[in-house]
């Protein structure tokens, strides 16, 4: 398979840090496969960076070298969940050991692209989302007080999106050791875009706007011009787009 990849990150224009992480890992596995993850710190100013960037390290050493035999044994899904768990781990443990750190968190948001398949692990409210020719949609559960409200049939889309708890987290890594982690499979088809963003693209971006902007843009444009859209919106936080497209 051929991935054609694009990213942007961007400290947005009033946070004077940038806390989000990202990662785009080819593998090396029969037929081609790639590793991509965000992850959204928070915590303070050092807090949310270490967090983020402990998150995403964790799963640059842990994935490459065991997925192999996790397509062997068919657990490649299963495999990502462990090594979120042990990002979530490290997290804990560098709160240990360092008291300054204690409030420190992240999201995390990770697909393991499988030729047809993707592997989806994710914790928090930063997204996933596929494209089509016809639709897009998002393929991860928002973990926060509307998104939960959503998920139970007491909001709409709508309203969660306009929530006044949004920014509240109901999961995050840093937070406990028994982490629940959303798992899914599904596939996708030659021409989709695989989508990963930080919440300051999805607060002010609509899924819509994505989908129009993708089926004529490439995926590093597409990264670039969402960022820039973000900015021009008002750059409340932090941005982060990684844009995958399967071309055979």
């Amino acid at each position: 398979m051929r991935l054609v990849y694009g990213e942007r990150t961007d400290p947005g224009r009033v946070r004077p840090s940038n806390q989000d992480a990202y990662l785009f890992e080819p593998l090396s596995v029969p037929g081609g496969g790639a590793l991509l993850a965000v992850a959204d710190g928070m915590g303070g100013y050092d807090g949310g960076e270490v967090a983020s960037r402990l998150a995403i390290q964790t799963l640059r050493a842990y994935v490459p070298p065991r997925v192999e035999a996790w397509v062997r044994e068919g657990s490649v899904g299963e495999g990502l969940v462990e090594a979120i768990h042990e990002a979530n781990h490290a997290i804990l443990q560098e709160q240990m050991a360092r008291a300054e750190l204690a409030h420190m968190g992240t999201t995390v948001t990770a697909v393991v692209v499988m030729g047809p398949r993707l592997y989806v692990g994710h914790v928090g409210d930063s997204k996933a989302f596929l494209v089509g020719p016809r639709e897009a949609r998002q393929i991860t559960s928002d973990h926060n007080v509307p998104g939960e409200l959503l998920q139970s049939g007491h909001l709409t889309r709508e309203e969660a999106a306009n929530h006044p708890q949004r920014h509240v987290l109901t999961r995050a890594l840093g937070v406990r050791p028994d982490l629940p982690v959303e798992q899914r499979e599904l596939e996708w088809a030659v021409g989709d875009l695989l989508l990963l963003c930080t919440d300051g693209l999805s607060n002010l971006v609509a899924l819509e706007e994505i989908r129009e902007a993708a089926l004529r843009l490439e995926p590093d444009a597409l990264a670039e011009w969402l960022v820039n859209l973000a900015n021009s919106r008002g750059g409340y936080d932090n941005i982060t787009v990684l844009a995958a497209r399967w071309e055979g």
